[in-house]
């Protein structure tokens, strides 16, 4: 599981949740997606979080790779004020 948080700069956020969607779409249909979440911080408008399941480590790599990813994720790192905060995690329960 990775968990990635984006501070998005103020009065880009609706670019980059138009970003952001596109990405969703295309990582849920990969083979080794478990799901593939977006959400929003209630505190804060400027930060939101990729909540990212894979079946397993090929799965990350196969993700990473994608054309799509390479195309997308520059995208957003310009909307960004810092780059994202990325924690793998395994989840205990």
């Amino acid at each position: 599981m990775l968990i990635a948080k984006n501070t998005v700069k103020q009065g880009k956020q609706q670019e980059f949740v138009a970003l952001a969607k596109e990405m969703i779409a295309k990582t849920r249909q990969e083979a080794g997606c478990v799901y593939y979440d977006l959400v929003s911080d209630q505190n804060d408008d400027q930060i939101y979080y990729f909540i990212e399941n894979y079946a397993d480590e090929a799965a990350v790599a196969a993700h990473r790779a994608s054309e799509y990813f390479q195309t997308i994720v520059p995208q957003l790192a310009e909307l960004r004020v810092k780059p994202s905060e990325v924690s793998t995690c395994t989840v205990v329960e």
